[in-house]
């Protein structure tokens, strides 16, 4: 009795410190994601005006943090070698590294390009077993509360002239991309127009479930955090920002087919949303002037893509198209590619080369026909499935997800991976949506 007694007094102590020693480690994970998405944002800031000559190297900022994020997940058995995603990815790029180092391409060159296609994906898979219901909701806060912020600079380099300090390219030197009426594209804090459009989509997934859901963001959070979203939409020089916050809104048609009960919500929130872009178009001189330039913007597009739904179509389908208009089986390199990370502009100056960094073509031009396909089935894998996690959320009364998913979807399916910023939000944001998908209300 005195052992059994002594050894049970000896175990409770050690199942505390060992609970403890978990939810330590796991809390660290969550710092190192808070801090993952914080490079995420202001990754371009450093690369343009605070450490412009250390541009290039800036570019893998993020590599640390999420090695550091896999190295604890894994020890803690919170990233597994057998999810089925990651074995595929690794294995792929096990195949692709060694082909390529047979067509000769440069080592730093394939390093780049294992880094790009299989470093940052399984962060998708921690962020799903790490964050609860309520992270994802933090995140949510941050994304509206720092859209203040981000929306001014935006609007000060709508204002600026093309050669301020504020338009100024990474690396110091330069100025940003030009839209219509002789203005430059925002781009934020990020180093390109893409990462305000990505910034934005998530805001508006988020901004919309808080219409949704009352109570989840106080209500200066959410009024001030929609009105700058609306207004940086309107600044921003990019039809990109208005095509794709529209798909997240797009994402409320799962919702309304799934759970038609909801439908009265859905409408209040497009009515809220509604009177709040009104108020901002007839309040702010601001907000007439960005909607006057956006409106010029599609003026002039129009002439050379047809109106702004055949443009969206034919865009989406150039990217489509464009491997198979990439094939060629009657050369080594039509089968064997140029080698992984050739196509990525980082990648290819590392071996001395250009690369051209565009979507799924990119795919073929480094790794031939065969292997090219696999990673754009790879890609289309990830996004149906996570969409079917977020399918099922619905089911369970959880809505956070589908919107969420409506923002990383584009990216992971389609986005420019070459880019780290893209790839920063097609991670980071695949993890907040099978975060949500994962811990809803009713799991």
């Amino acid at each position: 009795m005195i052992q059994a007694t002594q050894t049970i007094r000896i175990k409770k102590p050690l199942q505390r410190l060992s609970s403890e020693y978990v939810s330590t480690e796991i809390s660290l994970i969550k710092k190192l994601i808070w801090l993952y998405f914080l490079l995420l944002l202001f990754e371009g800031a450093l690369r343009k005006w605070f450490l412009p000559g250390l541009s290039q190297g800036l570019l893998i900022i993020r590599d640390p943090v999420v090695i550091w994020i896999y190295f604890i997940a894994y020890k803690k058995g919170l990233l597994s070698l057998q999810n089925k995603y990651i074995q595929t990815l690794i294995r792929w790029t096990l195949i692709c590294g060694l082909i390529s180092l047979l067509v000769k391409a440069h080592p730093l060159t394939i390093a780049y390009g294992i880094r790009t296609n299989l470093l940052h994906f399984p962060l998708i898979f921690v962020m799903g077993r790490v964050l609860t219901l309520q992270d994802v909701i933090s995140f949510g806060k941050a994304f509206l509360i720092l859209a203040l912020p981000m929306t001014w600079v935006v609007a000060q380099q709508f204002q600026a002239d093309r050669f301020d300090i504020m338009n100024v390219a990474s690396g110091g030197t330069g100025h940003q991309m030009m839209t219509s009426g002789d203005k430059v594209r925002a781009s934020g804090t990020f180093s390109f127009i893409s990462g305000i459009v990505f910034y934005y989509c998530f805001a508006i997934a988020f901004i919309i479930y808080g219409f949704l859901q009352k109570e989840i963001f106080t209500k200066w959070v959410l009024y001030l955090g929609t009105g700058a979203t609306f207004l940086a939409m309107v600044t921003a020089g990019s039809r990109s920002v208005i095509a794709e916050s529209l798909q997240v809104f797009a994402c409320l048609g799962f919702l309304a087919y799934f759970k038609p009960n909801q439908f009265g919500k859905i409408t209040l929130s497009s009515f809220f949303l509604l009177s709040i872009g009104l108020f901002l178009h007839s309040q702010i001189a601001l907000f007439q002037e960005g909607l006057e330039f956006l409106s010029m913007r599609f003026e002039e597009a129009a002439n050379v893509e047809g109106n702004p739904i055949e443009a969206y179509f034919i865009r989406y389908w150039e990217i489509i198209y464009s491997p198979f208009r990439s094939l060629n089986f009657q050369s080594v390199q039509g089968w064997l590619g140029n080698g992984i990370g050739a196509g990525t502009r980082a990648g290819a100056a590392l071996g001395r080369g250009y690369g051209f960094e565009l979507d799924w073509s990119r795919h073929i031009y480094e790794n031939g026909a065969i292997l090219g396909l696999i990673f754009i089935f790879i890609r289309i894998w990830i996004t149906r499935d996570l969409l079917s996690v977020c399918i099922s959320a619905i089911k369970k009364n959880s809505y956070l997800a589908i919107l969420l998913w409506g923002a990383a979807a584009p990216v992971i399916l389609f986005g420019i991976l070459g880019q780290p910023t893209n790839l920063g939000f097609a991670a980071f944001g695949g993890g907040l949506c099978l975060a949500a998908a994962r811990k809803g209300p009713s799991s």
